[in-house]
């Protein structure tokens, strides 16, 4: 019978995720940490070193691109200026060039504002030319031929072992959905599923809806551990993923 799996990603590559990543390790637990390759070294943002370090822990490193351009559609972003879709496309193979130079994974790509910052199902084939696997967001479901889903409260839960190279975010932590991600892991148990869940800013003063403090990011881990501990759940990685149902196919 297989078990419930468990996807813990992090957006930006913000300095607090060191932190983060430790709590998991402790745990046994692997996060996915997309960075904003540009940020990196810069004060508040990961260095190079502690990426290093993490990488060696077993936790995923991809990217979010180099900038974290905006192609202009959704609301508006303040301060940031709308680009055409070639400077966008170009700002995440630019991330890509980075984290591939320094032996992270650089052809699996979280989307920088999600599915909004891409221009339709052209500008999706044309990343996956680049781009092993995509992180898009949650608002609208894949079509059917990306693979089986399954609804969980307007979101998605996938199969377990799914592979498919476009997935969506189950979970986002938010302020405003206090249980939301302890959900979303009953969620997936209940129907073996798999859910993606996302973390941006964890830290110890909340001043936006999806800024989280630690307290609520280590129940929301602990709640995780417990599950895994019982046998219910597994802490998975993009990379894993696609590897365990190639060789389930060639098996």
């Amino acid at each position: 019978m297989k078990k419930a799996q468990i996807l813990i990603a992090f957006d930006d590559g913000i300095a607090d995720h060191a932190d983060a990543a430790t709590c998991l390790s402790i745990r046994g637990l692997f996060g996915c940490f997309g960075l904003v390759t540009s940020k990196i070294d810069h004060v508040g943002f990961l260095t190079i070193d502690v990426l290093s370090y993490m990488r060696k822990l077993g936790h995923f490193i991809c990217n979010h691109s180099a900038e974290h351009k905006w192609l202009g559609q959704g609301p508006d972003k303040p301060g940031l200026a709308k680009c055409p879709r070639q400077e966008v496309t170009d700002d995440y193979l630019a991330g890509k060039a980075w984290l591939d130079s320094h032996g992270f994974h650089g052809d699996y790509l979280f989307l920088p504002f999600g599915t909004a910052n891409v221009d339709g199902d052209l500008h999706i084939a044309e990343l996956l030319k680049h781009f092993k696997w995509i992180r898009l967001t949650m608002g609208a479901p894949l079509p059917p031929e990306h693979g089986l889903w399954t609804p969980a409260g307007g979101k998605r839960l996938y199969p377990s072992n799914y592979n498919g190279p476009l997935i969506g975010l189950t979970e986002v932590a938010d302020v405003r959905r206090p249980n939301g991600i302890k959900d979303a892991v009953d969620n997936a148990i209940g129907v073996r599923g798999l859910a993606v869940v996302l973390y941006h800013t964890v830290c110890h003063v909340v001043g936006e809806t999806q800024m989280i403090t630690w307290e609520r990011f280590l129940s929301d881990i602990d709640y995780i551990d417990d599950k895994v501990k019982r046998g219910l759940l597994e802490s998975v990685t993009p990379v894993a993923l696609m590897t365990e149902k190639r060789t389930e196919r060639t098996a």
